[in-house]
This record gives C-alpha cells, sequence and structure tokens, in this order.
C-alpha cells in the first residue's frame, strides 16, 4: 500500500509520511498523552497525515474529519471490526472456530443497512426510557460509592467505581447474568490485544481461545432467552424485525452484542476515570462541583473534548477523494482521529488546557467526543446519565477526595481508545 503515497508531490509525501511516524499507538509517551507530539504536530503540518507502518491516512483535522464523517458510504464503516490481516496462521485458524469477522452491526455497517440496524436498539434509547433508568443507575453508584472504605489507604478508582458502574447497567440492559461481566469484560479486552503487534504468537493463541469462548457464551445465552423471554435486549434481538425482513441470524445477534457491551462500559468507564482525574488535578473544581450541576456538566463536556474515550476509527475509501487537499484512492483505509480533532486549535483555543469554560454556557463548539454524524453514540445520554451519578455520588460521599501522594495514572496503550487503567485516590474523611 506504500505506492498510495507516491501519488502526492514528493515534498507534500514527505511532510504526511514525517507527521504520520508519530502515531505511536503502543509507546508509553503516546498513551500518556498522544497531543504532545503526534496531535499537535498534524495540526502544524499535516492534517492528513500518512502512517506507514499502518498503511493508512490519518485523519487529524477537524474540518477535515468532518468532512469524512459527511460521507458515511463513501467512508465506509463496513470493516471497522475487521481483525488485522497479518495474524500468524494458528491464531487465525483459533479465530476460524468461531466468528472470524464480525457481521455487519453498529459500528461495522453503512446506510442503509446501518440505518436498519440502529432503528433496532431506538426503542432502548429513547430519552423517556433512558431517563426512567437514572433512580436505578444513581443507587448504583451511591451502593459502590458506600463500599469504599476511608483510612485503607490509596483506593483505586477504575476498579472500585469506574469499571463497575457501567458493568452494572449495561448487562442489566442486555440481560447479562451480573456475575459473568468480569469474565466477559477480559474477553472484550481479548479482542483487543489481536491488534497489538507487540504481542507474542502464544498470547495471541490464547486471546483468539477466549474470543471463541466468549462468541460461545453469547449464543447459549440467546438460545436460553429463547425458552426464557426477559425485558432485555438480548430478547428483543431475537423478536427483531424492520420492514419486514427476515430474523437477525445467530451470528448477527452476536455481533450487536459483542458491540453494545463494549461501547456500554468501556466508553463509560474511561470518561469516568478522566473526568475525575481531571477534576483531582485542580481541587478547586472538584470543590465547586459539589453544589454546581452545571459546572459538572460542563466540566463533563471538556472531559470528552481532551480525552474522548474513542480516540480512532478505522474508515475505508470506497471511491477516490481529495480531504484537505489530499488525494486518498479507494480502497484506502483512513483513520478518522476524533481525539485529534477535539484538539485542533482552529477549533478550540489553546487545546492542551482544561477549560471548563469552553462549554460552560452551552456548546459554543462541537466537539466529537461521542462521534459525528450517523454513527453518533446512539447511547451518549445514556453514559452522561451514568457519569454525573458516579461524580455526584462520589463528591457527596467523600468532599476530600484527592490524588493519592506520589501515585501516578496509567494510561492502556491502544490505537483506539484513551482509558485510565488505574487510578489512584485517597478518600478523605467521608
Amino acid at each position: 500500500m506504500v505506492e498510495e503515497i507516491t501519488r502526492q508531490e514528493p515534498p507534500v509525501a514527505d511532510r504526511l509520511r514525517r507527521v504520520g511516524a508519530l502515531f505511536e499507538p503502543f509507546s508509553s509517551s503516546y498513551a500518556d498523552n498522544p497531543a504532545l507530539a503526534f496531535y499537535q504536530a498534524a495540526h502544524r503540518e499535516a492534517p492528513v497525515a500518512y502512517s506507514e507502518a499502518f498503511s493508512a491516512y490519518l485523519v487529524v483535522g477537524h474540518a477535515e474529519l468532518t468532512h469524512v464523517l459527511r460521507e458515511p458510504v463513501g467512508f465506509s464503516s463496513a470493516h471497522i471490526l475487521d481483525l488485522p490481516p497479518d495474524l500468524p496462521p494458528e491464531v487465525t485458524a483459533e479465530l476460524q472456530r468461531g466468528i472470524y469477522q464480525m457481521p455487519p452491526a453498529l459500528f461495522n455497517n453503512d446506510p442503509p443497512g446501518h440505518t436498519r440496524a440502529r432503528a433496532l436498539f431506538s426503542k432502548a434509547f429513547t430519552p423517556a426510557r433512558v431517563a426512567s433508568l437514572e433512580p436505578t443507575i444513581a443507587e448504583a453508584a451511591e451502593a459502590l460509592v458506600r463500599a469504599m472504605a476511608p483510612g485503607d489507604g490509596p483506593v483505586d478508582l477504575m476498579q472500585a467505581l469506574a469499571f463497575p458502574l457501567p458493568l452494572q447497567i449495561i448487562t442489566a440492559l442486555i440481560g447479562i447474568p451480573l456475575v459473568d461481566a468480569p469474565l466477559l469484560r477480559a474477553c472484550q479486552d481479548d479482542r483487543l490485544k489481536l491488534y497489538d503487534p507487540a504481542l507474542d504468537k502464544a498470547r495471541q493463541v490464547e486471546a483468539a481461545r477466549r474470543c471463541v469462548a466468549y462468541e460461545r457464551y453469547l449464543a447459549d445465552l440467546i438460545e436460553r432467552r429463547r425458552g426464557a423471554p426477559a425485558d432485555d435486549l438480548i430478547t428483543a434481538l431475537i423478536g427483531a424485525r424492520v420492514d419486514g425482513e427476515a430474523p437477525l441470524s445467530v451470528e448477527e445477534m452476536i455481533s450487536h452484542l459483542i458491540v453494545l457491551f463494549f461501547a456500554g462500559y468501556e466508553t463509560v468507564a474511561s470518561l469516568i476515570g478522566s473526568l475525575v482525574l481531571r477534576l483531582l488535578e485542580t481541587p478547586a473544581l472538584w470543590d465547586a462541583i459539589g453544589g454546581d450541576p452545571a459546572l459538572l456538566h460542563a466540566a463533563m463536556e471538556e472531559t470528552l473534548r481532551i480525552d474522548a474515550p474513542v480516540q480512532m476509527e478505522p474508515r475505508r475509501a470506497t471511491a477516490p477523494a481529495v480531504v484537505g487537499g489530499v488525494e486518498i484512492p479507494a480502497g484506502a483505509t483512513a483513520f478518522a482521529f476524533f481525539g485529534a480533532a477535539n484538539h485542533d486549535p482552529a477549533i478550540f483555543p489553546d487545546p492542551l488546557r482544561f477549560d471548563v469554560n469552553r462549554f460552560a454556557a452551552g456548546p459554543r463548539a462541537r466537539h466529537l467526543g461521542f462521534g459525528w454524524g450517523v454513527h453518533t453514540c446512539i447511547g451518549a445520554s445514556l453514559a452522561r446519565i451514568e457519569v454525573r451519578c458516579a461524580v455526584q455520588a462520589l463528591r457527596a460521599a467523600f468532599p476530600g477526595l484527592r490524588l493519592a501522594a506520589e501515585a501516578r495514572p496509567s494510561y492502556a496503550p491502544s490505537m483506539f481508545f484513551r482509558k485510565p487503567t488505574a487510578l489512584p485516590v485517597t478518600l478523605g474523611a467521608a
């Protein structure tokens, strides 16, 4: 695919390659803050860059990215969940015992198929339905916070609150027994490991085995629900029909459930962790949000901008296109960088600064923290409620919450996500 970039004039191609080489998603420095090198250089020199390591165009600028997102067919999401083509044969053999490449679901779909898929879930995420869940979410958040014990040393807030809360909510919505949630979360993480080129073959094979076991678990759960329907999304998928079409296959239902489960906990957990971290880095903000719901909302929106949980999604050009003056040929892969567009200084001045005033009086500029266009996150309103309930419960119980002394929050290296893996805090007096 190197020949793609040679379509550009040599000085342009060199610049695109130079900036694209800064995209090193599996390095610890990139995980700590991708904006410090790659995002800043891209906005200065190449809002559309090129990575030879990934054979992909990197769409970084806000205007350039919205151009791509306005064209969901021209820049297709159909292959967004495809596994890397160069996996070792032993890994591929394991994966082929299950669903090797996921059938179209919400993420990996284009109109009109995406439109039909989104319609399947629209009733589950209506404003009234989502609002009705808030008391349950608040109660769950308060219970998790009550379980924290002051005086026992630092608490990892990711493990104590950020991960368990969205797991409880999404498992209940889907119809997955809560006792199985930690195992399924581990299986989801295994699928992401298959994208890591640094992972050795033995660990890739083991991850592939667990991916197949996860698919079989979901298939068994679907069959059990056929005989015992419930008020959950699994039952809704079994009975789903759109425009008189045939029912979904088991493979299609599994694909939908994997996507929903992952999106339902991963993005929310990441946002809870990132928001609390940002607030605690400025203790006066943590103190102020206790009596100011509007300030909490503004801080959440600024966190969605500066630490977007989903940093990037791949697309594939279905026809030749010119984006930001760069020719992208048909068949080329384009990485849509939501996180980078949220750092575009043309839209967000001083983008490295966490500034709650950007959104204090309403959205003066549209961040892309929940995507944009037809693929805007269908559960965005639910996610905001979960995050608000988590932070409000934590602030009410532990107003003296602080980052643990000398403890350094860590981030998981990832092509796609920005997620604190650990957030050590001291609770202070309850």
